[in-house]
């Protein structure tokens, strides 16, 4: 599959999780038992385009391996866990939150990744910095706090779906609305001109080509 998509994006170079450039952006947890997390997950949550986000499910959330990810990797912490699944090929945009953020790949997708040390506090966030990852089903990783990301991409003519795992509240709407880069509890938001988002009156921050992933 990385060699198929390699393939089909001869101008960008598309990393494997297991290159050490993907230490600079977060962790991977093969031991943390998650098969009926994902199983539950694969029959869920089918669109026939765009592309759709739920911050919580309690459905996903009673899922027993739900608590070893709690504990592992969030302390014990209150969690919420949801998806991000339907055909994007875009970045759109960037965004961070002030903790990590954990994925289970139901699909193999691929990640477009930068830095957030990277954003000029004037100039925003240059597109051309973006690095892409691809993420093979049935991946547990870990996407840390300063690093900059917003929807998984498909590889191929089928949606990409995306666990999404976050400390509880995240994404849920703000008390006193958006300001800003600040878009939603937790998660500070660059857009692209190009993509929905600014179109819905966020931050314009991401400058430079609106970058895609060819598919197959």
């Amino acid at each position: 599959m990385l060699e198929q998509l390699r393939e089909k994006n001869p101008g960008v170079k598309i990393y494997s999780l297991e290159d050490p450039k993907f230490n600079e952006y977060g962790k991977v947890y093969p031991d943390i038992p998650v098969e009926d997390l994902f199983s539950l997950a694969q029959g869920m949550y089918e669109i026939p385009d765009g592309t759709m986000y739920e911050a919580s499910n309690p459905i996903l959330e009673k899922i027993t391996s739900v608590e070893s990810i709690r504990r592992e990797i969030f302390g014990e912490f209150p969690i919420q866990v949801g998806c991000c699944y339907g055909y994007n090929t875009a970045l759109n945009g960037m965004e961070y939150h002030r903790s990590s953020e954990v994925m289970g790949a139901v699909t193999d997708m691929v990640l477009m990744l930068g830095q957030l040390q990277d954003v000029d506090s004037e100039l925003g966030w240059d597109s051309t910095l973006t690095e892409y990852f691809y993420v093979p089903k049935g991946t547990l990783l870990e996407i840390y706090g300063t690093t900059l990301h917003l929807a998984p991409c498909r590889v191929d003519e089928n949606q990409f779906k995306a666990l999404i795992i976050l400390p509880a509240g995240t994404n849920t709407p703000l008390e006193k609305g958006p300001e800003g880069k600040l878009w939603m509890k937790n998660k500070w938001l660059l857009a692209h001109k190009d993509g929905p988002a600014a179109k819905r009156g966020a931050f314009v921050g991401v400058y430079g080509q609106n970058c895609h992933v060819e598919t197959f």
